[in-house]
């Protein structure tokens, strides 16, 4: 009976990551200047083939992930993937699970609530399947796909799993913030999924899944990004705020937020 129960929990993590893969992608953020530099230095070893970010070889500073939510190209991500958006040196990169590597512009961004939309020129993607975060609960069983260290830079996302270690958590301090420093998004008031699942530097923008292969959380990576250890990862739950939020970006609209004065 006990063996039985595992296949069953085995089965049930494959089930979701299989039908949850094609959803995911990978991002990559490249400035000229680096196109350039790996274009020569390429060029240099490899003769006139010149190697440009459509190609498998070609490895970004910048990374991360993304989820598909709308089979006409749209793509979700979280806001500090993106760097400057203002910055014209920079360039986006969608690769997805069939290693097709597409242009990407920003579709709408809110740096508030840490949520963005890239568009991509594709059609008949497969659209997550979004569950319910605030009805995440601690010890429940979480898979987390993502693009940790560009590795999944080929479309094919990498899979961790773990439990729900708490929820409402706060976002973790960047680095270079001071401890007096303005709260940066409505996640540093507490509203995250703390999760022990591994997320590394790059999973970013992925999905965090739950045993129905239902996404419950886009993960973020800010604790790698914060420059020191943090007790596991996090995950901006999928919850009634963030699906407006969503569908407002997807519409190219600014995401709204309701504030209280005194």
């Amino acid at each position: 009976r006990g063996l039985q129960a595992l296949l069953a929990l085995e089965d049930a993590r494959v089930e979701a990551i299989d039908s949850n893969q094609q959803s995911i992608v990978s991002i990559a953020r490249v400035r000229s200047e680096q196109a350039r530099v790996w274009r020569d230095q390429m060029g240099f070893l490899q003769g006139a083939r010149a190697v440009e970010p459509t190609s498998p070889d070609f490895i970004p500073n910048e990374f991360a992930t993304g989820v598909i939510v709308s089979e006409r190209g749209l793509v979700l991500t979280n806001y500090h993937v993106l760097g400057d958006v203002e910055d014209a040196q920079n360039s986006y990169w969608v690769t997805t699970v069939e290693r097709k590597v597409y242009p990407a512009r920003i579709k709408a961004a809110d740096p508030r609530s840490d949520l963005a939309v890239l568009e991509i020129e594709a059609r008949d993607l497969t659209p997550i399947r979004f569950g319910r975060g605030d009805k995440a609960r601690r010890g429940q069983i979480v898979i987390a796909l993502g693009n940790p260290y560009a590795i999944a830079r080929d479309g094919q996302c990498s899979a961790s799993w773990g439990i729900i270690a708490n929820v409402l958590r706060k976002a973790p301090q960047l680095a270079e913030e001071s401890t007096t420093s303005r709260k940066p998004t409505l996640h540093h008031y507490g509203t995250l999924i703390q999760t022990d699942a591994r997320l590394n530097l790059g999973s970013s923008g992925g999905a965090l899944l739950n045993l129905k292969g239902e996404m419950i959380g886009l993960t973020t990576s800010l604790a790698a990004l914060s420059g020191h250890e943090q007790p596991g990862g996090f995950a901006l739950p999928v919850d009634d705020t963030v699906l407006r939020l969503v569908e407002s970006l997807k519409q190219g609209r600014e995401a709204e937020l309701g504030l209280l004065g005194v």
